[in-house]
């Protein structure tokens, strides 16, 4: 048998990649940190879903005889996390905010993913478009996230999630632009680039098409950690009432609003919020964390 049959041989018995996705899926099947914190964040989907069989209580049900005796009674047999000033069961208020938290952190990322991928595709292929995007990009890092946060939902007026959910998605889309720009500017003078160039094919057909599935790796990633943001800042925004107008809204940031006053005599109000929170985030940040190692060809062999 010769060299060449030997070598056939073997490429035929050796199984075929599925691709960089399918690779990247199989080490973080292995990740002990990709499978925890998709743990985390299974069950608080689980809790956003079914929240209505799950929960005890209605979120915005008042019971004012169970602080008849005194503000915010701790946890108890009728009220595991206790109950807020106003009666209201914590547990319940918990279990629905998962729905309000999640939701913000997954519009408010996409709608600067969105964006950010348009713009830094745009600005990374299109060297005329680069510098106009990129000075804008600038000027929009230049201000603090947080910061333009609060001045958009005060230039769109207080009125609801929508408004945070626009607010934190502007504030990501330089992030993802500048991330975009940088995988364009790495893939555009390539091989296969010039080529699909030099038999015809339309530019906006070999953006679309061949560079921007190889270039989005790492915006990917950062789409995942900047859910975690998300969550944070949304956190943050209900805690300053910049979030939902209707005190009612069992939303995590909201519900640690009016726990200032009771950090003294009832510090299980602001606790419970924060760890939830903490959850949340410490689930995407794992998850973020594993992606960025697996689809990086200098940090696959850490997982």
């Amino acid at each position: 048998m010769s060299i060449a049959e030997m070598e056939a041989r073997e490429l035929e018995l050796d199984p075929t990649g599925g691709g960089l996705w399918h690779d990247a899926f199989q080490r973080l099947r292995r990740s002990p940190a990709a499978i925890v914190g998709a743990v985390m964040i299974a069950i608080l989907l689980f809790l956003a879903i079914f929240a209505p069989l799950i929960a005890p209580y209605s979120p915005t049900e008042q019971n004012l005889d169970a602080i008849a005796a005194g503000c915010c009674p701790g946890p108890s047999r009728e009220h595991l996390l206790g109950v807020d000033d106003l009666g209201r069961d914590e547990l319940s208020r918990l279990i629905y905010g998962a729905r309000y938290s999640l939701l913000i952190g997954v519009v408010a990322v996409t709608i600067g993913l969105s964006m950010g991928l348009l713009l830094g595709a745009v600005a990374g292929y299109f060297r005329r478009a680069d510098n106009p995007i990129m000075r804008l990009m600038d000027i929009m890092l230049a201000i603090p996230g947080f910061l333009m946060a609060i001045g958009i939902v005060a230039l769109f007026g207080q009125g609801g999630l929508l408004q945070v959910m626009i607010a934190i998605g502007v504030v990501n889309i330089p992030i993802f632009t500048r991330l975009m720009r940088g995988s364009i500017i790495a893939q555009r003078d390539n091989d296969y680039v010039l080529a699909a160039r030099s038999v015809g094919v339309p530019n906006r057909k070999i953006l679309g098409s061949h560079i921007v599935p190889n270039a989005i790796s790492p915006v990917i990633v950062a789409a995942t950690l900047a859910l975690a943001t998300a969550i944070i800042d949304a956190a943050g925004l209900g805690f300053l009432g910049l979030g939902p107008q209707d005190p009612a809204t069992p939303e995590w940031g909201t519900m640690l609003t009016n726990t200032v006053r009771y950090l003294q005599t009832a510090p299980f109000l602001a606790i419970f919020p924060g760890i939830a929170i903490v959850i949340a985030v410490m689930g995407f940040n794992l998850i973020g964390d594993a992606l960025r190692e697996t689809l990086d060809p200098k940090l696959r062999g850490r997982t």
